[in-house]
């Protein structure tokens, strides 16, 4: 598990809020199942609070949070789209290249 996996993997976390914790459970296992990601976080029953078609909606929301590398992002984006119940899903790549290297190898050897 210590192997150094190639250093021009920049990874990241895909932030991505959903309806509920069941659809965050299909999207974060169907994804680690096609090796799109390593992990997911969730976290239930936030409070999202927005402007939609001119009205201040709030919502309890699930957080979603996977762990990947850049270049199964864009696929990753496009799975996450066609499972989403939302018209306009929130899906935002933060670079984590700077973590723990030994975390970040994890990753990187989960997704090969």
């Amino acid at each position: 598990m210590n192997k150094k996996i190639d250093n021009n993997n920049n990874y990241c976390f895909v932030y991505v809020t959903v309806k509920n914790n069941e659809q965050a459970k299909l999207i974060s296992s169907l994804a680690i199942k096609n090796k799109l990601c390593a992990c997911a976080n969730i976290f239930p029953n936030v409070h999202s609070i927005f402007e939609w078609e001119g009205k201040i909606e709030i919502n309890n929301e699930t957080i979603l949070i996977l762990k990947t590398i850049d270049k199964k992002f864009e696929e990753l984006k496009s799975f996450i789209e066609e499972k989403h119940t939302y018209d306009t899903p929130c899906i935002v790549k933060i670079d984590i290249s700077d973590g723990n290297q030994k975390f970040l190898n994890w990753i990187g050897s989960s997704l090969e």
